[in-house]
């Protein structure tokens, strides 16, 4: 197998960025406030031609090979190298490591949380006050309380034991067991989110293949004739200690699959508010998908 790798800068990205305006955002290199990363993976198999030669009555087979070619493109590189929460983005291993225990049978079991732990909350969204939720449900919906007792379910040492296997990020749960994901010890770069994707994808990782099937399905948010997307949003406050401030970070990562191959994404920014920062999140990765041809 022979596997090419090609980098491409955030200098070199000249052609995708151009000045934001409403319908065609993008994260500019010259802000440090942003970053979004691309993996592109395309497997080529040339198949093997077997040619009769009647005369010598011999048979001749032509080389076959399977080529692995790897794009990675990265908007502004420092950024998507620096750690930040995971936020709601955790709930994809969460999920596959609730599925991996049987915690979680499948997409439509019952899931529940503890209402005395967890009292719902005046400003919570009608989404999560539904009378029951389900993997499909709490996933769509982000529903935190279901998380952080899925997460109190699976315990200390099989959480730990699992984002070690798979190199998530800092692989720090150190600040609690159903919240070191929401502005607490847990810290994930872009690009580790990026990783972590395609190990999951390719089946790299220590769980049951079923296990990934069944969260895959779940995360489908957009499927065309071109192109099937897999996506998870996230969000948090950036300074969680700091309650005079209202900026937020927001996250966007995922997968698409085309007849290119599989393009693994992920995508932060920062912004003033959450209103701010949740009309465009989602906005500038799909513009940036766009901009790379990917959908």
């Amino acid at each position: 197998m022979k596997k090419i790798i090609s980098i491409v800068s955030a200098l070199a990205l000249s052609s995708l960025t151009y000045q934001a305006s409403a319908s065609n955002e993008l994260c500019l290199v010259s802000n440090n406030d942003c970053t979004f990363v691309l993996l592109s993976t395309k497997v080529s198999v040339k198949v093997s031609q077997i040619v009769s030669e009647q005369e010598s009555d011999k048979v001749t087979q032509g080389a076959s090979f399977i080529e692995e070619s790897e794009k990675l493109l990265l908007v502004n590189k420092a950024r998507a190298r620096q750690r930040f929460s995971p936020f709601s983005t955790f709930k994809v291993p969460n999920s596959l490591i609730g599925l991996d225990t049987q915690i979680i049978a499948d997409a439509k079991q019952a899931l529940t949380f503890d209402k005395e732990k967890y009292p719902v909350q005046k400003w919570w969204p009608s989404v999560w006050k539904l009378a029951e939720y389900n993997l499909n449900s709490a996933l769509k919906f982000s529903m935190v309380a279901i998380y952080r007792q899925l997460a109190t379910d699976i315990g200390q040492q099989k959480m730990q034991s699992y984002v070690d296997n798979f190199a998530y990020g800092n692989q720090d749960i150190s600040s609690g067991i159903d919240n070191f994901w929401l502005g607490g010890s847990m810290k994930i770069s872009a690009i580790e989110q990026v990783q972590f994707l395609q190990r999951m994808h390719q089946h790299q990782l220590a769980v049951k293949p079923q296990s990934i099937e069944i969260l895959t399905e779940v995360m489908l948010v957009d499927s065309t004739a071109d192109y099937k997307l897999y996506a998870k949003t996230g969000a948090g406050k950036v300074t969680a200690t700091d309650k005079s401030s209202k900026a937020m970070l927001g996250w966007y990562i995922g997968f698409v699959e085309n007849s290119a191959g599989v393009h693994y994404f992920a995508f932060n920014f920062t912004r003033a508010s959450y209103a701010k920062m949740k009309a465009a999140r989602i906005k500038i990765a799909m513009n940036h998908l766009k901009k790379a041809g990917i959908i």
